[in-house]
């Protein structure tokens, strides 16, 4: 594949798959939704980010066996909680995670 070809490709993959991620969020802002979706919506990021933690804390490591805790995840997940509940932001939690998980992995922990 000649490079032409190859930034053509890659540019419409990032146009197929930036707008069903992006335009929701601008139309979002110009629809009144009903208050029981609005409540509904707010325990989205909750619930994400539950799914999220529980998946990388306990491995399963086959069918019908326990799961085991990765304590690397557990001991990452621990400061974001903290944020979390002194902050209340998504993103701080996310950022403070990520980044105790990138420094446990580099010092090898």
């Amino acid at each position: 594949m000649s490079d032409t070809k190859f930034y053509i490709v890659l540019l419409g993959s990032i146009i197929v798959t930036l707008i069903p991620r992006v335009i929701p969020f601008f139309m979002a802002k110009y629809i009144n939704f009903p208050d029981w979706m609005t409540t509904f919506l707010r325990y989205l990021p909750l619930a994400m980010m539950t799914t999220l933690m529980f998946q990388n804390i306990f491995v399963v490591h086959g069918y019908g066996h326990l799961a085991t805790v990765n304590f690397t995840a557990l001991v990452a997940l621990l400061p974001g909680l903290i944020i979390g509940y002194f902050r209340r932001s998504l993103m701080a939690v996310v950022l403070l995670s990520v980044l105790v998980m990138a420094l446990m992995r580099y010092f090898n922990l």
